[in-house]
C-alpha cells in the first residue's frame, strides 16, 4: 500500500492503520518510519518520528538508512528464530524490549503486533523521555538498574529481547536482570540477548574507556565472564555498568532456570552474538 493510501487509513482510524502496517514487510515498515511524512499529517501524528541524528550517532554510532538496515537485520533474526522454534507466528504476541533506549527496535515491532502489546523499559530516564518525545506508541516504564522484577505486573511475554545490554552489565547486575526476565517470560516464550565474545577485547576502544585487555581475556577464558566498570557511582557496592564479555558456557552454568535454545551471529556487528533462551 502506498503512503497516500496509508494516509487515508490513518485519517479514519489509528488502530486500523497499525493493523495495515502488520501486513507490510519489515523493510517497508522500517522505511515508512524513517520517512519524515511532512506531507501526510495523519500518518505523522500516528507514527513515531526519528530522534535527531546526533542522538542516533551518540547512542549507536550510526544513523538513518545505515542504522535502519542494522536494526532490521536484528529484528528479522529474532522474529524468524521465534517462529521456527515455537511454531507460532509473532503476530499478536506480547513483546518486551528490555533496555529499549530511544526505541530503535521497539518501533519495528509494529510489523508484528499492535502498540498495546508492545512494551519497553529502560533504567535511564533519558531513554524513556526520548521515546516519549518521538511519539512511540507502546507501554513504557522505567526499571531499576538492579531489578528484582520487570515493571509490568502480571504480564507474560512471548518474546523478550535485549540488544547490547548484557554487553555492559556487571556480573551481579546481569544475574539480577536475567532472574527478573525469567519471571516475565511465558512458558514457551523466547528470550534473545546479545553478548560479546572474547575477541571483542582486542578491538576495544581505549579512548572511550580504558581496559586491561590481557586481564579481560584471562578472566573470560577462566571464568567465562569479564567486566571492566565505567567511572560511575556504585549501587550497594557494585558498579553496574561498563564493558562485558560472556561465554556461552558461563550462561549455561550460571543463568539458572534457563536453557540455551540457539545462537546466531549478527552480521552487521561481529561483537554482538545473539543467544536465544527458554525457561526450564
Amino acid at each position: 500500500m502506498d503512503i497516500a493510501s496509508l494516509e487515508l487509513v490513518a485519517k479514519k482510524s489509528t488502530n486500523e492503520l497499525f493493523k495495515v502496517v502488520q501486513q507490510m514487510s519489515i523493510e517497508e515498515v522500517g522505511y515508512l518510519l524513517l520517512n519524515p511524512l511532512d506531507e501526510y499529517t495523519a500518518l505523522k501524528k500516528a507514527l513515531p518520528k526519528m530522534p535527531p541524528d546526533a542522538i542516533q550517532i551518540a547512542w549507536t554510532g550510526n544513523t538513518g538508512e545505515g542504522l535502519l538496515k542494522q536494526s532490521i537485520s536484528f529484528v528479522k533474526i529474532i522474529s524468524e528464530f521465534y517462529e521456527k522454534t515455537t511454531q507460532k507466528r509473532l503476530q499478536g504476541a506480547k513483546i518486551l524490549d528490555y533496555g529499549c533506549g530511544w526505541g530503535r527496535h521497539l518501533r519495528l515491532m509494529y510489523k508484528f503486533t499492535l502498540p498495546e502489546n508492545i512494551y519497553g523499559c529502560d533504567a535511564w530516564k533519558q531513554s524513556l523521555q526520548l521515546c516519549l518525545d518521538s511519539g512511540i506508541r507502546a507501554n513504557l516504564k522505567i526499571c531499576d538498574e538492579v531489578p528484582k522484577k520487570i515493571p509490568f505486573n502480571n504480564v507474560k511475554f512471548d518474546l523478550i529481547y535485549s540488544f547490547s545490554i548484557f554487553t555492559h552489565l556487571s556480573e551481579k547486575t546481569a544475574l539480577a536482570v536475567i532472574s527478573a526476565l525469567r519471571g516475565a517470560i511465558s512458558d514457551h516464550g523466547i528470550l534473545a540477548v546479545t553478548i560479546r565474545p572474547i575477541e571483542y577485547w582486542k578491538d576495544h576502544d581505549q579512548k572511550q574507556s580504558s581496559v586491561d585487555v590481557m586481564k579481560m581475556e584471562s578472566e573470560h577464558k577462566t571464568r567465562g565472564f569479564a567486566f571492566t566498570p565505567h567511572g560511575r557511582s556504585p549501587i550497594k557496592g557494585d558498579i553496574t555498568y561498563g564493558d562485558t564479555s560472556i561465554s556461552r558456557e558461563y550462561i549455561a552454568e550460571h543463568w539458572k532456570g534457563w536453557e540455551i535454545a540457539g545462537e546466531e551471529l549478527f552480521p552487521p556487528d561481529p561483537y554482538q552474538n545473539i543467544i536465544f533462551l527458554q525457561r526450564t
